[in-house]
Protein backbone atom coordinates (compact mmCIF):
# COMPACT_ATOMS: atom_id res chain seq x y z
CA UNK A 1 0.00 0.00 0.00
CA UNK A 2 1.32 3.43 -0.90
CA UNK A 3 0.55 6.41 1.32
CA UNK A 4 0.62 10.10 0.52
CA UNK A 5 0.34 12.61 3.36
CA UNK A 6 -0.53 16.08 2.17
CA UNK A 7 -2.18 19.27 3.31
CA UNK A 8 -5.35 20.11 1.40
CA UNK A 9 -4.87 22.87 -1.15
CA UNK A 10 -6.50 26.27 -0.86
CA UNK A 11 -9.62 25.56 -2.89
CA UNK A 12 -10.25 22.60 -0.58
CA UNK A 13 -10.27 24.89 2.43
CA UNK A 14 -6.84 24.67 3.99
CA UNK A 15 -7.40 27.89 5.90
CA UNK A 16 -3.94 28.88 7.09
CA UNK A 17 -5.30 32.00 8.81
CA UNK A 18 -8.03 30.23 10.78
CA UNK A 19 -7.39 29.47 14.47
CA UNK A 20 -8.15 25.79 15.03
CA UNK A 21 -6.44 24.90 18.32
CA UNK A 22 -9.02 26.66 20.44
CA UNK A 23 -8.29 24.72 23.62
CA UNK A 24 -4.74 26.05 23.67
CA UNK A 25 -6.09 29.55 23.05
CA UNK A 26 -8.60 29.21 25.90
CA UNK A 27 -5.92 27.86 28.24
CA UNK A 28 -3.86 30.97 27.56
CA UNK A 29 -6.74 33.45 27.90
CA UNK A 30 -7.89 32.15 31.30
CA UNK A 31 -4.47 33.00 32.73
CA UNK A 32 -4.94 36.71 32.02
CA UNK A 33 -4.91 38.79 35.18
CA UNK A 34 -8.37 40.10 36.18
CA UNK A 35 -8.85 43.81 35.53
CA UNK A 36 -11.65 45.41 37.53
CA UNK A 37 -10.92 49.11 37.03
CA UNK A 38 -10.39 48.85 33.26
CA UNK A 39 -12.37 45.78 32.16
CA UNK A 40 -11.70 43.48 29.23
CA UNK A 41 -13.67 43.90 26.02
CA UNK A 42 -14.74 40.60 24.49
CA UNK A 43 -16.30 40.94 21.04
CA UNK A 44 -17.54 38.45 18.47
CA UNK A 45 -18.00 39.70 14.92
CA UNK A 46 -19.84 37.91 12.14
CA UNK A 47 -17.81 38.06 8.94
CA UNK A 48 -20.12 36.34 6.47
CA UNK A 49 -21.44 38.10 3.39
CA UNK A 50 -24.92 39.57 3.48
CA UNK A 51 -27.40 37.25 1.75
CA UNK A 52 -29.05 40.06 -0.19
CA UNK A 53 -25.74 41.87 -0.87
CA UNK A 54 -23.09 39.23 -1.74
CA UNK A 55 -20.21 41.73 -1.79
CA UNK A 56 -20.91 43.23 1.64
CA UNK A 57 -20.06 42.00 5.13
CA UNK A 58 -22.34 43.80 7.63
CA UNK A 59 -20.54 42.50 10.73
CA UNK A 60 -18.18 45.48 10.92
CA UNK A 61 -21.07 47.96 10.97
CA UNK A 62 -22.92 45.84 13.52
CA UNK A 63 -19.89 45.86 15.80
CA UNK A 64 -19.46 49.64 15.43
CA UNK A 65 -23.08 50.22 16.49
CA UNK A 66 -22.78 47.83 19.44
CA UNK A 67 -19.53 49.49 20.53
CA UNK A 68 -21.13 52.94 20.34
CA UNK A 69 -23.97 51.79 22.59
CA UNK A 70 -21.39 50.39 24.99
CA UNK A 71 -19.57 53.71 25.20
CA UNK A 72 -22.84 55.58 25.69
CA UNK A 73 -23.76 53.32 28.63
CA UNK A 74 -23.20 54.03 32.31
CA UNK A 75 -19.48 53.19 32.31
CA UNK A 76 -18.25 56.56 33.55
CA UNK A 77 -15.03 58.14 32.41
CA UNK A 78 -11.35 57.85 33.15
CA UNK A 79 -9.14 54.82 32.72
CA UNK A 80 -11.96 52.41 31.89
CA UNK A 81 -13.37 54.54 29.07
CA UNK A 82 -9.95 55.38 27.67
CA UNK A 83 -8.97 51.72 27.60
CA UNK A 84 -12.28 50.67 26.08
CA UNK A 85 -12.08 53.29 23.33
CA UNK A 86 -8.56 52.15 22.45
CA UNK A 87 -9.75 48.54 22.27
CA UNK A 88 -12.64 49.46 19.96
CA UNK A 89 -10.36 51.47 17.68
CA UNK A 90 -7.91 48.59 17.40
CA UNK A 91 -10.68 46.10 16.58
CA UNK A 92 -12.03 48.41 13.88
CA UNK A 93 -8.55 48.72 12.37
CA UNK A 94 -8.19 44.92 12.32
CA UNK A 95 -11.57 44.51 10.60
CA UNK A 96 -10.58 46.98 7.92
CA UNK A 97 -7.34 45.33 6.85
CA UNK A 98 -6.24 42.20 8.72
CA UNK A 99 -9.06 39.63 8.58
CA UNK A 100 -7.97 36.41 6.78
CA UNK A 101 -9.87 35.70 3.57
CA UNK A 102 -11.36 32.48 4.91
CA UNK A 103 -12.67 33.85 8.19
CA UNK A 104 -16.40 33.63 8.77
CA UNK A 105 -16.24 35.07 12.27
CA UNK A 106 -13.71 36.66 14.61
CA UNK A 107 -13.45 36.68 18.40
CA UNK A 108 -11.57 39.53 20.07
CA UNK A 109 -10.25 39.81 23.61
CA UNK A 110 -8.77 43.20 24.41
CA UNK A 111 -7.71 45.37 27.32
CA UNK A 112 -5.45 48.29 26.47
CA UNK A 113 -4.63 48.88 30.12
CA UNK A 114 -3.29 45.32 30.48
CA UNK A 115 -1.59 45.36 27.07
CA UNK A 116 -3.86 42.59 25.75
CA UNK A 117 -5.13 42.30 22.19
CA UNK A 118 -6.08 38.90 20.80
CA UNK A 119 -7.82 38.42 17.44
CA UNK A 120 -9.09 34.86 16.84
CA UNK A 121 -10.33 34.29 13.26
CA UNK A 122 -12.70 31.33 12.89
CA UNK A 123 -13.94 29.27 9.98
CA UNK A 124 -17.53 29.35 11.29
CA UNK A 125 -20.11 32.09 11.64
CA UNK A 126 -20.63 33.75 15.03
CA UNK A 127 -23.21 36.33 16.05
CA UNK A 128 -21.93 39.87 16.52
CA UNK A 129 -21.87 40.81 20.20
CA UNK A 130 -19.86 42.81 22.74
CA UNK A 131 -19.31 42.25 26.44
CA UNK A 132 -17.19 43.84 29.14
CA UNK A 133 -16.04 42.33 32.41
CA UNK A 134 -13.12 41.94 34.78
CA UNK A 135 -12.12 38.79 32.88
CA UNK A 136 -12.62 37.80 29.23
CA UNK A 137 -16.04 36.30 28.42
CA UNK A 138 -15.00 32.98 26.85
CA UNK A 139 -18.37 31.20 26.66
CA UNK A 140 -18.80 31.75 22.92
CA UNK A 141 -15.29 30.59 22.11
CA UNK A 142 -15.72 27.51 24.31
CA UNK A 143 -18.95 26.69 22.48
CA UNK A 144 -17.23 27.02 19.11
CA UNK A 145 -14.49 24.68 20.33
CA UNK A 146 -16.88 21.88 21.29
CA UNK A 147 -19.46 22.40 18.52
CA UNK A 148 -16.84 22.45 15.74
CA UNK A 149 -14.18 20.14 17.08
CA UNK A 150 -12.06 18.10 14.68
CA UNK A 151 -13.54 14.90 13.29
CA UNK A 152 -12.30 12.39 10.73
CA UNK A 153 -13.89 11.06 7.55
CA UNK A 154 -12.51 7.94 5.88
CA UNK A 155 -13.56 7.50 2.23
CA UNK A 156 -12.84 4.01 0.98
CA UNK A 157 -13.36 1.56 -1.84
CA UNK A 158 -11.46 -1.64 -2.64
CA UNK A 159 -8.45 0.17 -4.11
CA UNK A 160 -8.15 3.53 -2.43
CA UNK A 161 -8.80 5.28 0.86
CA UNK A 162 -8.70 8.92 1.95
CA UNK A 163 -8.53 9.90 5.60
CA UNK A 164 -9.45 13.56 6.09
CA UNK A 165 -9.49 15.61 9.29
CA UNK A 166 -12.13 18.35 9.30
CA UNK A 167 -12.20 21.33 11.67
CA UNK A 168 -14.66 24.23 11.58
CA UNK A 169 -16.04 23.02 8.25
CA UNK A 170 -12.59 22.96 6.61
CA UNK A 171 -10.51 19.97 5.59
CA UNK A 172 -7.18 20.47 7.38
CA UNK A 173 -5.20 17.36 6.57
CA UNK A 174 -5.62 14.41 4.27
CA UNK A 175 -3.85 11.08 3.86
CA UNK A 176 -4.23 9.07 0.63
CA UNK A 177 -3.79 5.28 0.73
CA UNK A 178 -3.71 3.06 -2.35
CA UNK A 179 -3.51 -0.72 -2.60
CA UNK A 180 -1.70 -2.90 -5.17
CA UNK A 181 -4.03 -5.35 -6.90
CA UNK A 182 -3.42 -8.20 -9.38
CA UNK A 183 -5.52 -8.01 -12.53
CA UNK A 184 -6.48 -10.98 -14.71
CA UNK A 185 -5.36 -10.88 -18.37
CA UNK A 186 -8.03 -11.18 -21.05
CA UNK A 187 -8.50 -14.75 -22.21
CA UNK A 188 -7.51 -16.43 -18.94
CA UNK A 189 -10.04 -18.75 -17.41
CA UNK A 190 -10.68 -21.82 -15.31
CA UNK A 191 -8.23 -22.57 -12.52
CA UNK A 192 -5.97 -19.62 -13.41
CA UNK A 193 -8.88 -17.19 -13.16
CA UNK A 194 -9.97 -18.65 -9.83
CA UNK A 195 -6.43 -18.44 -8.46
CA UNK A 196 -6.06 -14.82 -9.60
CA UNK A 197 -9.45 -13.97 -8.12
CA UNK A 198 -8.45 -15.49 -4.79
CA UNK A 199 -5.22 -13.53 -4.92
CA UNK A 200 -7.08 -10.31 -5.71
CA UNK A 201 -9.51 -10.87 -2.84
CA UNK A 202 -6.58 -11.58 -0.53
CA UNK A 203 -4.94 -8.33 -1.59
CA UNK A 204 -8.19 -6.44 -0.97
CA UNK A 205 -8.34 -7.92 2.54
CA UNK A 206 -4.72 -6.95 3.09
CA UNK A 207 -5.50 -3.44 1.88
CA UNK A 208 -8.38 -3.07 4.37
CA UNK A 209 -6.14 -4.39 7.14
CA UNK A 210 -3.38 -1.92 6.24
CA UNK A 211 -5.88 0.95 6.12
CA UNK A 212 -7.22 -0.07 9.53
CA UNK A 213 -3.70 -0.02 10.97
CA UNK A 214 -3.00 3.39 9.49
CA UNK A 215 -6.28 4.81 10.81
CA UNK A 216 -5.44 3.51 14.28
CA UNK A 217 -2.01 5.15 14.14
CA UNK A 218 -3.52 8.43 12.92
CA UNK A 219 -6.29 8.56 15.54
CA UNK A 220 -4.35 7.27 18.54
CA UNK A 221 -2.92 10.69 19.50
CA UNK A 222 -6.24 12.41 18.73
CA UNK A 223 -8.15 11.35 21.82
CA UNK A 224 -11.91 11.41 21.37
CA UNK A 225 -11.88 12.34 17.66
CA UNK A 226 -15.01 10.78 16.08
CA UNK A 227 -14.79 8.89 12.78
CA UNK A 228 -17.23 8.64 9.87
CA UNK A 229 -16.85 5.94 7.21
CA UNK A 230 -17.84 6.87 3.66
CA UNK A 231 -18.27 4.57 0.64
CA UNK A 232 -20.30 1.63 -0.59
CA UNK A 233 -21.66 -0.73 2.06
CA UNK A 234 -19.33 -3.58 1.08
CA UNK A 235 -16.22 -1.46 1.58
CA UNK A 236 -17.33 0.33 4.76
CA UNK A 237 -18.51 -2.93 6.36
CA UNK A 238 -15.24 -4.70 5.55
CA UNK A 239 -13.18 -1.80 6.85
CA UNK A 240 -15.28 -1.53 10.02
CA UNK A 241 -14.64 -5.20 10.76
CA UNK A 242 -10.89 -4.70 10.25
CA UNK A 243 -10.69 -1.75 12.65
CA UNK A 244 -9.40 -2.19 16.19
CA UNK A 245 -12.20 -2.16 18.76
CA UNK A 246 -11.00 1.14 20.19
CA UNK A 247 -11.44 2.74 16.75
CA UNK A 248 -14.75 0.98 16.07
CA UNK A 249 -16.05 2.65 19.22
CA UNK A 250 -15.35 6.06 17.66
CA UNK A 251 -17.33 5.38 14.48
CA UNK A 252 -20.53 7.44 14.65
CA UNK A 253 -21.98 6.42 11.28
CA UNK A 254 -21.48 5.75 7.59
CA UNK A 255 -22.16 7.76 4.44
CA UNK A 256 -22.65 6.64 0.86
CA UNK A 257 -20.07 8.84 -0.89
CA UNK A 258 -17.98 8.28 -3.99
CA UNK A 259 -14.20 8.58 -3.87
CA UNK A 260 -14.28 11.52 -6.27
CA UNK A 261 -16.51 13.59 -3.97
CA UNK A 262 -15.06 17.05 -3.38
CA UNK A 263 -13.90 18.30 -0.01
CA UNK A 264 -17.00 20.49 0.30
CA UNK A 265 -19.30 17.58 -0.58
CA UNK A 266 -17.67 15.53 2.18
CA UNK A 267 -18.14 18.36 4.68
CA UNK A 268 -21.76 18.98 3.66
CA UNK A 269 -22.65 15.29 3.87
CA UNK A 270 -20.93 14.67 7.21
CA UNK A 271 -21.97 17.79 9.13
CA UNK A 272 -25.55 16.67 9.93
CA UNK A 273 -24.17 13.45 11.40
CA UNK A 274 -21.69 15.41 13.51
CA UNK A 275 -24.46 17.78 14.68
CA UNK A 276 -26.65 14.83 15.69
CA UNK A 277 -23.76 13.27 17.61
CA UNK A 278 -23.21 16.56 19.45
CA UNK A 279 -26.88 16.71 20.47
CA UNK A 280 -26.58 13.13 21.77
CA UNK A 281 -23.50 14.07 23.81
CA UNK A 282 -25.36 17.01 25.33
CA UNK A 283 -28.27 14.82 26.37
CA UNK A 284 -25.97 12.19 27.87
CA UNK A 285 -24.12 14.86 29.86
CA UNK A 286 -27.37 16.30 31.25
CA UNK A 287 -28.61 12.80 32.12
CA UNK A 288 -25.34 11.86 33.84
CA UNK A 289 -25.37 15.02 35.95
CA UNK A 290 -29.04 14.59 36.88
CA UNK A 291 -28.89 10.87 37.67
CA UNK A 292 -25.76 11.18 39.82
CA UNK A 293 -26.74 14.33 41.72
CA UNK A 294 -27.23 14.16 45.47
CA UNK A 295 -25.17 13.63 48.57
CA UNK A 296 -21.99 11.79 47.69
CA UNK A 297 -22.99 11.44 44.06
CA UNK A 298 -20.85 12.32 41.05
CA UNK A 299 -23.22 14.97 39.81
CA UNK A 300 -24.25 18.53 40.68
CA UNK A 301 -27.33 20.42 39.49
CA UNK A 302 -28.24 24.06 39.68
CA UNK A 303 -26.07 27.19 39.81
CA UNK A 304 -25.17 26.97 43.50
CA UNK A 305 -23.93 23.38 43.67
CA UNK A 306 -22.27 23.63 40.25
CA UNK A 307 -20.35 26.75 41.26
CA UNK A 308 -19.26 25.05 44.48
CA UNK A 309 -17.95 22.06 42.54
CA UNK A 310 -16.14 24.30 40.07
CA UNK A 311 -14.35 26.20 42.83
CA UNK A 312 -13.13 22.97 44.40
CA UNK A 313 -11.93 21.46 41.12
CA UNK A 314 -14.43 18.60 41.21
CA UNK A 315 -16.02 19.15 37.79
CA UNK A 316 -15.31 16.67 35.03
CA UNK A 317 -17.85 18.17 32.59
CA UNK A 318 -19.67 21.49 32.88
CA UNK A 319 -23.10 21.37 31.22
CA UNK A 320 -24.76 24.72 30.51
CA UNK A 321 -27.66 25.91 28.37
CA UNK A 322 -26.54 28.45 25.77
CA UNK A 323 -29.00 31.01 27.21
CA UNK A 324 -28.06 30.51 30.86
CA UNK A 325 -27.69 33.81 32.69
CA UNK A 326 -27.26 34.56 36.38
CA UNK A 327 -25.86 37.34 38.53
CA UNK A 328 -22.76 36.63 40.56
CA UNK A 329 -19.93 38.24 42.46
CA UNK A 330 -16.21 37.64 42.73
CA UNK A 331 -13.22 38.47 44.87
CA UNK A 332 -10.27 37.70 42.60
CA UNK A 333 -7.76 38.32 45.39
CA UNK A 334 -8.81 35.13 47.21
CA UNK A 335 -10.22 33.96 44.74
CA UNK A 336 -13.87 33.43 45.73
CA UNK A 337 -17.12 33.47 43.79
CA UNK A 338 -20.78 33.53 44.73
CA UNK A 339 -24.27 33.42 43.30
CA UNK A 340 -26.67 36.36 43.32
CA UNK A 341 -26.37 40.07 43.85
CA UNK A 342 -23.46 41.71 45.64
CA UNK A 343 -23.58 40.78 49.36
CA UNK A 344 -23.88 43.44 52.06
CA UNK A 345 -20.78 42.15 53.79
CA UNK A 346 -17.85 40.08 52.63
CA UNK A 347 -18.77 36.36 53.02
CA UNK A 348 -15.16 35.50 53.92
CA UNK A 349 -14.49 38.57 56.07
CA UNK A 350 -12.32 40.05 53.34
CA UNK A 351 -12.15 43.59 52.02
CA UNK A 352 -15.49 44.70 50.53
CA UNK A 353 -13.54 46.84 48.05
CA UNK A 354 -12.36 43.64 46.38
CA UNK A 355 -15.88 42.40 45.59
CA UNK A 356 -17.13 43.00 42.07
CA UNK A 357 -20.26 41.90 40.18
CA UNK A 358 -19.68 39.31 37.45
CA UNK A 359 -21.51 37.42 34.73
CA UNK A 360 -21.76 34.02 36.41
CA UNK A 361 -21.89 31.97 33.20
CA UNK A 362 -18.59 33.49 32.05
CA UNK A 363 -16.90 32.79 35.40
CA UNK A 364 -18.19 29.20 35.40
CA UNK A 365 -16.69 28.59 31.97
CA UNK A 366 -13.43 30.21 33.07
CA UNK A 367 -13.24 28.00 36.18
CA UNK A 368 -13.99 24.92 34.07
CA UNK A 369 -11.14 25.73 31.67
CA UNK A 370 -8.74 26.39 34.53
CA UNK A 371 -9.47 22.96 36.02
CA UNK A 372 -9.20 21.23 32.62
CA UNK A 373 -12.88 20.23 32.67
CA UNK A 374 -14.82 19.41 29.55
CA UNK A 375 -17.52 21.90 28.56
CA UNK A 376 -20.89 21.12 26.97
CA UNK A 377 -22.82 24.22 25.93
CA UNK A 378 -26.30 22.86 25.20
CA UNK A 379 -28.03 24.13 22.06
CA UNK A 380 -31.42 25.28 23.29
CA UNK A 381 -33.13 25.91 19.93
CA UNK A 382 -34.28 23.02 17.80
CA UNK A 383 -33.26 23.66 14.16
CA UNK A 384 -36.28 24.72 12.11
CA UNK A 385 -36.59 24.36 8.34
CA UNK A 386 -37.72 27.25 6.13
CA UNK A 387 -41.13 25.60 5.70
CA UNK A 388 -41.49 25.17 9.45
CA UNK A 389 -40.54 28.82 10.00
CA UNK A 390 -43.51 29.81 7.84
CA UNK A 391 -45.78 27.95 10.27
CA UNK A 392 -44.62 29.99 13.29
CA UNK A 393 -47.76 32.07 13.97
CA UNK A 394 -46.14 35.43 14.67
CA UNK A 395 -42.77 37.13 14.60
CA UNK A 396 -40.86 36.74 17.80
CA UNK A 397 -42.63 33.53 18.80
CA UNK A 398 -40.47 31.20 20.86
CA UNK A 399 -38.69 28.48 18.95
CA UNK A 400 -39.00 24.91 20.20
CA UNK A 401 -36.41 24.01 22.86
CA UNK A 402 -34.25 20.93 22.60
CA UNK A 403 -34.84 17.93 24.86
CA UNK A 404 -31.51 18.43 26.62
CA UNK A 405 -32.23 22.13 27.22
CA UNK A 406 -35.66 21.40 28.71
CA UNK A 407 -34.15 18.77 31.01
CA UNK A 408 -31.50 21.26 32.14
CA UNK A 409 -34.14 23.99 32.61
CA UNK A 410 -35.43 22.01 35.59
CA UNK A 411 -32.18 22.81 37.40
CA UNK A 412 -31.84 26.44 36.40
CA UNK A 413 -29.93 25.81 33.18
CA UNK A 414 -26.62 24.49 34.51
CA UNK A 415 -25.21 21.26 35.96
CA UNK A 416 -22.01 19.25 36.14
CA UNK A 417 -20.67 15.73 35.98
CA UNK A 418 -18.12 15.39 38.78
CA UNK A 419 -14.77 13.66 39.15
CA UNK A 420 -15.81 12.75 42.71
CA UNK A 421 -18.90 13.41 44.76
CA UNK A 422 -19.89 16.41 46.86
CA UNK A 423 -19.68 15.78 50.59
CA UNK A 424 -22.92 16.02 52.51
CA UNK A 425 -21.57 18.92 54.61
CA UNK A 426 -19.65 20.67 51.83
CA UNK A 427 -20.06 24.45 51.84
CA UNK A 428 -22.28 25.94 49.19
CA UNK A 429 -21.13 28.57 46.72
CA UNK A 430 -22.57 31.27 48.93
CA UNK A 431 -20.97 29.80 52.06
Amino acid sequence: MSTTDSTANRQDGAGGGIRTDLRRTLDRLVTLEPSVDAPYLTATVSWEYAFEQPGRRPGGDEFARAAERLLDGPRGRGEATTSLQADIDRIMAYLQSDVPDEAQGIVFVACQTKGVFEAIPLGVVVETSVAVGPTPVLTGLARTMEEHATYAVLQIDQREAKLAFITQGRRRREVDMRGKHTTTSEGEGGWSTSRNQDRAEEQVDQFFSAVADHVQDALRPRRGTPLILAGEDRATNALHNALHQSIQDRVIGTLNLEMRSSAQEVVDASQPMIDAAERDREMRAVTDARDNAGSGGAGATGPEDTLTALQTGQVLTLVMNDDFEADGWADYTMPAFGLGEMPGSHPLAGDMANLTPVQLSAEMVRLAIQSDAEIEIVQTDVPVSMDEQMDIPEAGAERPRSEAAMALDEFGGVAAVLRFGLDADQSTANL
